[in-house]
């Protein structure tokens, strides 16, 4: 996808750049396109964003950094995402999913989070994090999204 294309993605309806309040956000990702992807749209969006490829990886960047809100796939080369995500719930982070799995697969303590089904728009994503960075993970229903 060209850059002009792609930066009309994360534009309002009326061509100005979407603003975004300072907010680092754990990008749970291991499939590489998407999250070279996420990570850019979120960063031209004004997020900082710390990648994890596993789950092992996220846990041990949230031992030691703090997060604003996270954006976790759930199935990853190490397992599920749900550990994370129980982190996450206790530390009173807002998360969203972002995956291909089933939103039934995801466990009742997590049912409340917001679900975008693979394949999103980034710009909703993008949207809802703006609007709820700081609501908590269980804030509004589910949110579901397709193609």
């Amino acid at each position: 996808m060209s850059t002009s294309k792609q930066r009309d993605r994360f534009m309002s309806p009326d061509r100005t750049p979407l603003d975004a309040p300072p907010c680092t956000v754990l990008l749970l990702e291991d499939e590489v396109d998407i999250s070279a992807m996420l990570r850019e749209a979120l960063t031209e969006a004004g997020f900082t964003v710390i990648a994890a490829w596993s789950v092992g990886d996220a846990l041990a960047t949230l031992a030691r950094q703090n997060v604003d809100a996270a954006i976790l796939d759930v199935e990853l080369r190490d397992g599920v995402a749900f550990p994370v995500a129980d982190l996450l719930l206790k530390r009173h982070i807002p998360y969203v999913f972002a995956s291909a799995v089933y939103q039934q697969a995801v466990p009742r303590a997590h049912q409340g989070a917001p679900f975008f089904a693979k394949p999103y728009e980034i710009s909703q994503l993008i949207t809802w994090m703006r609007r709820h960075q700081m609501a908590g993970p269980t804030a509004g229903e589910p949110v579901r999204h397709a193609s």
